[in-house]
């Protein structure tokens, strides 16, 4: 039995969008595959008895003080969630809801696997070739340290093996250049550190060659990597609004993967875009269930020791 929990008041469209999309992805599910639910007692008038509900009677906004709002509503969807998940009550746990809250309860209930100092956010890139690149951090650790890219490429290694299939994947350094001299003064010590101490590592890699990119994860800290996923949405809107229709395009549209994984907390979360609608809720939960399938805590526990 594969369980997932999900909150249904995460999220900017919340609860419609959410609970449109876990009516959209019922029969896309495996027969194995159980849904929880956490969202308030009227959210769930409309749904049929094969879910699991469970009631709470708080949720956290978009706006609210993180550390405030877990302090203030410890029955919420997101907390009651997460909860469970980290008393192996559920698999894997999604939310569109409050990333800072999701956040920092993944790190005080779940903790971090041993020789990892931060968490970190990756969101995954098509290739024209048909492949798939794990890019990471997106997002949390804008000020990341020259020690966290090797713990980036260890995360990004483990979820390339776990859930893309992939059995030895190669990690790029995003730079301004391929040589070994770019980027600034961290980019260049850090390029120095992967190559010393990462066997996997095959240089750097520019951005204009995102979707042909030799290796299969790419590590950037998370105020680059924020940039290059906020351009890429951008882009996809753009062509969108000219009119431009492709299908390698359509990859390219956030509500195609639904959710972000949160690595390296011991336990399987998921952050979905804010502004997510139906089509990425359903995605979410389909992303959720792969990820709760995977044997990440496995491939994390024999990748490279940091």
């Amino acid at each position: 039995m594969v369980r997932i929990g999900i909150d249904i008041r995460g999220g900017d469209h919340a609860p419609s969008a959410v609970l449109e999309g876990i009516k959209k992805v019922a029969n896309q599910l495996g027969q194995k595959t159980q849904l929880h639910l956490y969202g308030l007692e009227q959210d769930f008038a409309d749904l049929s008895e094969d879910f699991v509900f469970h009631p709470c009677t708080d949720a956290i906004a978009m706006d609210e003080h993180p550390v405030r709002a877990m302090q203030q509503k410890p029955n919420s969807t997101l907390l009651r969630g997460m909860q469970d998940l980290a008393s192996a009550k559920i698999d894997s746990f999604a939310s569109a809801g409050h990333s800072g809250a999701l956040m920092v309860a993944a790190m005080q209930m779940l903790g971090l696997y041993d020789g990892l100092s931060r968490p970190a956010v990756v969101s995954i890139f098509p290739k024209l070739n048909g492949g798939r690149t794990v890019v990471l951090d997106v997002g949390i650790n804008v000020d990341a340290k020259d020690e966290q890219f090797l713990e980036f490429a260890r995360l990004g290694k483990a979820y390339a093996q776990s859930v893309l299939s992939l059995n030895s994947p190669k990690v790029a350094l995003l730079n301004t250049g391929s040589e070994a001299s770019k980027g600034n003064l961290q980019y260049q010590r850090v390029y120095k550190l992967l190559q010393e101490q990462e066997p996997s590592f095959v240089g750097n890699a520019e951005a204009r060659d995102l979707f042909s990119l030799e290796a299969d994860v790419l590590v950037c800290d998370g105020f680059t990597g924020n940039m290059l996923l906020k351009q890429t949405e951008s882009f996809f809107s753009l062509s969108r609004e000219l009119g431009l229709k492709n299908e390698f395009l359509e990859l390219l549209n956030y509500e195609s993967y639904g959710a972000s994984p949160i690595l390296g907390v011991k336990g399987k979360v998921l952050l979905a875009h804010g502004a997510s609608g139906p089509e990425a809720i359903k995605n979410m939960i389909l992303s959720a269930e792969s990820f709760a399938s995977a044997n990440f805590a496995e491939q994390i526990s024999t990748s490279t020791t940091i």
